[in-house]
């Protein structure tokens, strides 16, 4: 009861901070900026994405196995999240310059320590709530969580406030959370700090793990980004910044729904899920994972696509309450948005038998199989028409839970022919 009671608290008081910055973002930023901040957001997610995922799920995979040395093993991963930053700056600096030429904005220079910080800090957010939750820590990740969306949504509004509604105020604010999420893990993880280091072997077999494990993690997080924020630029780009910043709010509010559901499944099913695929000796024992992931994708997509026809019902009432009329045009693309960031998860329960078999390479194939897809159809529809590209969004879901059960169960269950047969 206590377990379910953490988690349930966890996602009630990111729902009410995430409903609250969102009501602040809509008063104080006009849509023109809200793009230009929101743009900045979705580059500071390519460490936790690009350079860093391999460390992350290594961290979700491995801490349960490693509970007797887990203080060395924190201190192991701290020191692997700022060595791989070496691997993120070249990234940062060429987006950086190509953005500052490509749209006449200096502020993409000035930006680059400030993503620099932004994506450390994200990463090892990412990490320390995944080595929490495999502990089966749940209270410490509820107060870790909410204590860092606290800080993301208050002190880039805080800094708009008081020196004004200037993309300078907005994106130092968000990197300044840097400073809480590190003195958060510094005191959850405070035993790591007096630990020594493990034993050479133990280091090495790490860090070949982590190379053999994470390396194929790059091309999944390029998969990601494209279908986390692809849409955002694909908007910007045909439609204009006015029209990408009412996409990215309708998008922000409508992300809320699906991420709070997947957050609160993925919490009471994993570290379980990973315990039993260790356990797994025959075909029968993934045959019944599979099926449990089936079922898990189908309580995420039903109650996703309710809770979004329900937002969507609201949305009008909202004006005014919640969202500034400025934003009123964003209350029509919040179902299309929302069900945008469904198919970014949607395959994220059938991910877990790969996560299990240490597939890493056969969900970069399923992962940039459906984010080619996804992303090829967001352009043919946006060079048509923006309810072209709307309707899109809609019908991508399907098509994206689809094409990655049927590849990820391919993948998975290959050895099988019968299983095979019948998925195909």
């Amino acid at each position: 009861m206590s377990r379910l009671f953490a988690i349930a608290t966890n996602q009630l008081a990111a729902l009410v901070i995430g409903l609250l910055g969102v009501k602040l973002l809509s008063r104080y930023v006009p849509p023109d900026v809200n793009w230009i901040y929101q743009s900045f957001l979705t580059l500071a997610q390519l460490a936790v994405l690009l350079t860093h995922p391999g460390l992350v799920n290594h961290a979700s995979r491995y801490w349960h196995r490693e509970t007797t040395r887990s203080s060395e093993y924190a201190r192991f991963l701290w020191t692997r999240s700022w060595i791989n930053l070496k691997y993120l700056v070249p990234i940062l600096c060429a987006a950086c310059v190509v953005l500052s030429v490509a749209q006449h904005r200096p502020f993409w220079i000035v930006a680059m320590p400030l993503l620099l910080v932004s994506n450390w800090a994200i990463a090892t957010n990412a990490v320390a709530s995944l080595a929490l939750n495999s502990s089966e820590r749940h209270w410490a990740v509820c107060c870790f969580n909410v204590v860092g969306a606290a800080a993301r949504t208050s002190l880039p509004l805080g800094a708009v406030v008081v020196f004004g509604p200037g993309i300078l105020a907005l994106t130092g604010g968000f990197a300044a959370h840097a400073i809480v999420i590190f003195g958060m893990i510094l005191l959850l993880f405070s035993p790591s700090i007096q630990s020594s280091e493990p034993p050479i072997e133990v280091e090495l077999q790490w860090r070949r793990e982590l190379r053999d494990y994470g390396r194929p993690f790059f091309w999944l997080g390029l998969g990601g980004w494209l279908l986390q924020f692809a849409d955002r630029w694909v908007v910007a780009s045909f439609f204009g910044d006015e029209q990408a910043g009412l996409f990215a709010l309708a998008t922000g509010l409508g992300a809320y729904v699906p991420n709070l559901i997947l957050a609160a499944l993925m919490q009471g099913v994993f570290p379980r899920f990973f315990r039993e695929a260790d356990l797994a000796k025959s075909r029968a024992d993934w045959q019944i994972l599979a099926h449990r992931s089936d079922q898990f994708t189908l309580l995420f997509l039903g109650a996703s696509v309710v809770g979004l026809v329900g937002l969507q019902w609201c949305a009008p009432h909202l004006v005014g309450r919640l969202i500034d009329p400025r934003y009123q045009q964003a209350m029509g693309m919040i179902l299309a948005a929302g069900l945008a960031a469904v198919t970014v998860q949607v395959n994220q329960f059938q991910y877990l038998l790969l996560q299990g078999q240490h597939n890493s390479l056969g969900m970069v194939k399923v992962m940039l199989a459906v984010a080619g897809i996804k992303t090829l159809g967001s352009i043919v529809a946006a060079t048509i028409s923006w309810p072209a590209f709307l309707a899109w969004l809609i019908l991508s879901v399907a098509i994206s839970a689809w094409l990655g059960r049927h590849l990820i169960r391919r993948e998975a269950l290959r050895a099988d022919p019968v299983m095979k047969a019948r998925d195909n």
